[in-house]
């Protein structure tokens, strides 16, 4: 009985199967001849843009069976012949192709493009290829990832770490900066944005990605950074990015802005060492002890007090100066009974000596000290400003950065105020600009007449205090 069972389930199987196989289409496959059932394409195609990916068993040399895919149109038709060992998506007439190179399973996959007509578009040499959007394609080339446009090309020779689509159009990220592709003009603009990215585990979070901003003294300009926040470093000479989760150190090189602070000591040579016959009568003429020359004038001393003179035989200073700084616009900042003043080449007085310390006349104007306090004074000694200030420094833009009751301005190198000292902090930045803090704390980007630059104010600034480093967010 159970011998009659089995043999009638096996009539029932073998009538079904030839009435479905009567049912079904036969295609051959046009590279191996190998027939393939509609069935098989149902079970192991894929279908995209009304073709069909279909695999097609073929016989190695070692007697081993392997499988190629191909791709065929609706009708059965093969237009990609089965040689690849597997196939992706099909786009805009072409096919993302892969194949092991060399023909070993545990060799790298590489990936290629080629169009419907079986024409090679891109080599079979990419780690991956990928539709972004619409003609563009994100090429893996091993170092990072690359835009590639079908019918175009490679839009840029650059490698981006990150390749994607958002609301904004194609964003394309490195570790210092985004960039966006204009799709109507075909360019790469360079900006902040706002957008969402998918980490490698394909969990989608949110990230801000705005462009802070950091100033510090020294810099030139503010500095943009694509970045989530900043923070600060145990190292002087960094600050952390965070961007995605990931803190990134950012360096930079240490500020060369140069402080208020009294002139180095000049160092005389002794006469003894020179054997120059200008300065073998120079010394016979003035009785020095020592003397620095410096091209056709010269500072010389005598009895530890210092004088002036010039190679013609000129001596326009007598030697009877505590210090006697280096000539700048023929004025010689010098020291007489422990205050400072000063006198030009032939000893006229320009100020006397009445102050507590003294800038140089490399500019048409220059900074006194008295009592703790700072001005400014033309080449003709007069006083510039009716505000005595309480501290002064020189900043990135090659002003002076002034302090007067606790707010701050700005004056010139000729010694004339610039911006009034009305605010609670100014960042100079040079070229006519500055960032000012107003007395409700808002930043603005303003120039030197105090137009206002910027639409917006910056809000969120803050200091970071071991680097010293400012932090400004839009």
């Amino acid at each position: 009985m159970a011998i009659f069972i089995r043999l009638f389930f096996s009539l029932i199987g073998a009538i079904y199967f030839s009435f479905s196989l009567h049912a079904q289409s036969i295609i051959t496959c046009s590279s191996c001849e190998t027939p393939i059932l509609h069935s098989e394409l149902s079970v192991h195609a894929r279908l995209t843009n009304g073709m069909s990916i279909f695999k097609c068993p073929q016989q190695l040399a070692n007697l081993r069976a392997v499988y190629k895919w191909g791709v065929s149109d609706q009708q059965g038709n093969v237009i990609v012949s089965p040689n690849w060992d597997s196939i992706g998506g099909i786009s805009n007439h072409l096919v993302e192709v892969f194949q092991y190179l060399p023909q070993r399973k545990r060799a790298p996959l590489r990936a290629g493009l080629i169009s419907t007509q079986q024409k090679i578009i891109l080599p079979v040499s990419y780690r991956s290829i990928q539709l972004v959007k619409g003609t563009y394609y994100r090429v893996n080339n091993g170092k990072g990832f690359q835009l590639w446009k079908a019918d175009k090309g490679f839009v840029s020779t650059l490698s981006y770490d990150s390749i994607i689509s958002s609301a904004v159009g194609i964003l394309l990220y490195t570790e210092s900066f985004c960039h966006r592709l204009d799709s109507i003009s075909n360019k790469i603009n360079q900006g902040p944005y706002r957008e969402w990215l998918v980490n490698d585990n394909n969990r989608i979070y949110a990230t801000v990605y705005d462009t802070l901003y950091i100033y510090r003294n020294g810099d030139l300009s503010l500095t943009p950074l694509l970045t989530d926040s900043i923070g600060g470093s145990s190292r002087a000479d960094e600050i952390v990015l965070y961007r995605n989760n990931r803190k990134v150190p950012f360096r930079f090189e240490p500020s060369q802005l140069p402080a208020i602070k009294e002139m180095d000591p000049i160092h005389p040579a002794p006469l003894s060492t020179l054997l120059d016959s200008t300065l073998i009568k120079i010394k016979f003429r003035t009785q020095a002890d020592s003397l620095v020359l410096v091209d056709d004038w010269f500072l010389y001393r005598r009895k530890n007090l210092w004088g002036y003179g010039d190679t013609l035989g000129n001596i326009g200073v007598g030697a009877q100066y505590e210090e006697l700084r280096y000539k700048h616009n023929k004025r010689l900042a010098m020291k007489y009974k422990g205050k400072w003043g000063f006198v030009d080449d032939r000893e006229n007085f320009i100020l006397q000596p009445y102050y507590d310390e003294v800038g140089d006349f490399i500019d048409q104007g220059t900074w006194i000290r008295q009592n703790k306090k700072y001005n400014f004074i033309d080449l003709q000694g007069k006083i510039l400003n009716s505000n005595w200030y309480e501290s002064i420094s020189l900043t990135a833009g090659n002003n002076y950065l002034v302090q007067l009751k606790g707010k701050m301005g700005l004056v010139g190198k000729d010694g004339r105020e610039k911006i009034g000292t009305r605010y609670l902090q100014v960042l100079d930045f040079g070229g006519g600009s500055c960032l000012t803090q107003t007395e409700d704390g808002k930043w603005f980007l303003m120039d030197y007449a105090e137009n206002r630059i910027s639409k917006y104010p910056y809000s969120n600034v803050k200091f970071l205090r071991k680097s010293k480093v400012y932090v400004l967010m839009k």
